[in-house]
């Protein structure tokens, strides 16, 4: 039995500073896949309360989490085979190099799974002395697994670099096939850059039958005063990852027009799809490598409350092209089914 070091933020609990995103699901996911291939799995979790919290408590808990992860590792390390790392890649220059070095001490491989779609730039804003760190330290990991394509294509000169797209693996509840749009369902932290003003924008004059429903954690730049009067729109609060599939089903079209900096692979959008929505969403970073326009869903351009409700009464007056993007959506989510990723994934890990 292979025994595996996993380190990733793994906490329960959803709350204003403890915010459960596709990151922690993914890893979350990870243990359970691994478990059903026969693999035995060690747990460091990385978690913390890291947001809505003053600057200088984000810095102390960020240093302390920092130090407990390390001091965990080098305890952990020595009973296990194999260490496999989840993380942002703003974090690799310092947490991914610094368990590296440890594995490296302790002649142990180390994997290493990259969240997000900023790779590129976070790569470009390194400095000398950061990218000199980068090629010697959290680079030469066994095993570097990215997110997105692009940022595939981007490191093809390093073969130990591999694609793992985001997943997910979701039974919704059956509700039929769909016809016609009539409940529209927004799901994100609600930064502004996720879309939520040009979301609300763009439903302000949805025909009465139609009502755009916002789920998720409010965020120290969200502004709520976009939600008074509004005539279309509903904050329904937070929802817990398991209420996601059934919230979901209830509706019959996805609004997703975020710009946000590190959108990789949304998990949302793939959730969307494996319960047979389509999708409004930006074309913006990785984005389209998961939503095809004219397909699955329509792309608009980032920021443009205009497009997001041209293309919602696009939508609303050609039924067939809705349901066609139904259909597209549900082929579309079988690709990113977790099951036969972690397929890959459990087969390196034991090549390791």
């Amino acid at each position: 039995m292979t025994k595996i070091l996993l380190i990733a933020p793994l906490g329960s609990g959803a709350s204003a500073t403890n915010v459960i995103g596709g990151h922690r699901l993914l890893a979350t996911d990870t243990i359970c896949e691994l478990a059903k291939r026969g693999f035995s799995v060690d747990v460091v979790d990385t978690s913390g309360d890291v947001t809505n919290i003053s600057w200088w408590r984000f810095q102390v808990s960020r240093l302390v989490r920092f130090l407990r992860v390390i001091l965990r590792v080098a305890m952990k390390i020595p009973r296990s085979q194999v260490a496999f790392l989840f993380t942002a890649p703003h974090s690799a220059l310092i947490l991914a190099s610094s368990v590296w070095m440890i594995c490296k001490a302790m002649r142990r491989p180390m994997a290493l799974r990259l969240s997000g779609g900023d790779l590129i730039v976070v790569c470009q804003g390194y400095g000398v002395v950061a990218r000199w760190l980068a090629r010697r330290a959290w680079m030469r990991c066994s095993l570097v697994y990215v997110e997105t394509m692009q940022a595939h294509r981007e490191f093809l000169d390093l073969p130990n670099f591999r694609w793992f797209p985001g997943t997910r693996n979701i039974r919704a509840p059956a509700t039929g096939r769909r016809e016609r749009i009539r409940k529209l369902i927004f799901i994100s932290r609600l930064h502004m850059t996720k879309g939520l003003a040009e979301a609300l924008d763009a439903c302000r004059h949805l025909p009465p039958e139609c009502h755009l429903h916002v789920f998720g954690p409010g965020m120290s730049d969200t502004d709520w005063s976009l939600f008074e009067s509004h005539p279309r729109a509903t904050y329904g609060g937070m929802l817990v990852p398991e209420e996601v599939p059934r919230v979901l089903s209830e509706h019959d079209l996805l609004l997703f027009p975020s710009y946000y900096p590190g959108e990789g692979h949304p998990g949302v959008i793939l959730e969307a799809f494996q319960c047979g929505l389509p999708v409004i969403a930006a074309k913006w970073q990785a984005v389209p490598e998961v939503v095809e326009h004219g397909k699955n869903g329509l792309l608009v351009a980032p920021g443009s409350a205009g497009e997001v409700r041209v293309a919602i009464e696009r939508l609303l007056g050609d039924p067939d092209l809705y349901r066609r993007l139904c259909e597209g959506a549900e082929r579309r989510g079988e690709d990113f089914r977790s099951v036969k990723w972690h397929d890959r994934v459990a087969a390196d890990l034991r090549g390791l």
